[in-house]
């Protein structure tokens, strides 16, 4: 098995590693919720904007520069992972000692343990990352914007112009690289971070609004998305790939049909709050909570739409129950 194809193997098993992790984290971990609150359309466009922005931005500045700028997103992003399951404490000291290895590690010429730590970090970091979108009530809507917009941008930028290759030479080799590297050479083996990202962040949003059946299904189609590049990568077929050219169409057709399959949320309104509290009697749920309806009865709860259909299944109802926002 050549190099190329060995790279591209380690880097589809890095994703796969990196989706798990974040599903793992999401039915786990509650992370706080941030100063910024909920994530609204303007939010998008300012994240499409600074994509677009900044990898041009990072080409005309030292590979110092660029260094420094993502240490602080590699030591704040894995702080702020690894607090909730660590402490604290011990999440910033974590965070120091992999962030004072990959300085080391780089001026020492330990390149493959720069690579495996640096992959290690940023798999860490995409967990948290999308996992702080996610449980700050990222809609699906937004993420399916999102992907519709870095489509046209990754196109271009990938697959007509040099911006990604020039960027990925910038930041081949040097600590805190966004790119999940297999290989740091001449001709370097990576993935980006904001692909790494939109792969995990589409099956934890599904999970969150649509129930398990939908994240299984996004994890699938990331899965035959992968195999099918690494397929092109084994045949010869493809060298090279604007990844979020064929992903954001996906992400965009899932949430078509799972929008359509899935009985529409319904924010309570003075009918059907006066509805719900006759179904629910005097153990009203806590505010944020949703609740599934069946009947006229409340049937399930949780904190997200697909967890209070999950509840409704578990407690042996069959047909797909209508979500509600018990308490907003």
């Amino acid at each position: 098995m050549s190099h190329a194809l060995r790279g591209a193997l380690a880097l589809d098993a890095a994703v796969l590693v990196t989706v798990g992790l974040a599903v793992a984290y999401l039915a786990k971990v509650r992370m706080p919720r941030p100063p910024a609150g909920l994530f609204v359309r303007s939010d998008i466009v300012i994240m499409v904007a600074l994509l677009v922005i900044m990898p041009f931005a990072y080409l005309n500045m030292p590979a110092a520069v660029v260094c420094t700028v993502f240490g602080l997103v590699v030591f704040v992003g894995l702080q702020a992972t690894l607090a909730p399951v660590i402490g604290g404490r011990t999440a910033m000291v974590a965070a120091t000692l992999v962030c004072a290895f990959e300085v080391v590690a780089y001026f020492a010429g330990w390149s493959t343990a720069l690579m495996v730590v640096n992959d290690g970090a940023l798999v860490i970091v995409a967990a948290g990352v999308t996992n702080m979108w996610v449980q700050t009530a990222m809609k699906p809507s937004l993420v399916a914007g999102l992907a519709a917009a870095l489509v046209v941008y990754d196109t271009v930028a990938t697959g007509l112009a040099s911006v990604t290759s020039d960027f990925m030479h910038l930041v081949n080799g040097i600590p805190f690289a966004p790119m999940l590297a297999a290989r740091y050479a001449p001709e370097p083996i990576m993935l980006g971070l904001g692909d790494t990202l939109m792969l995990t962040l589409w099956p934890l949003v599904a999970i969150k609004s649509y129930g398990r059946v939908a994240g299984i299904c996004a994890v699938v189609v990331d899965m035959l998305l992968m195999a099918a590049v690494f397929a092109g990568f084994a045949s010869g077929a493809i060298t090279w790939i604007p990844l979020l050219t064929p992903l954001g169409p996906l992400i965009v057709a899932q949430y078509l049909y799972w929008r359509r399959r899935t009985p529409v949320v319904v924010p309570v309104r003075a009918p059907l709050e006066a509805a719900l509290r006759a179904s629910y009697g005097e153990d009203e749920p806590a505010d944020g909570t949703w609740v599934a309806l069946h009947e006229g009865k409340v049937v399930g709860r949780g904190d997200s739409p697909g967890a209070a259909r999950r509840a409704a299944r578990e407690a042996g109802v069959a047909e797909v129950p209508v979500t509600a926002l018990g308490r907003p």
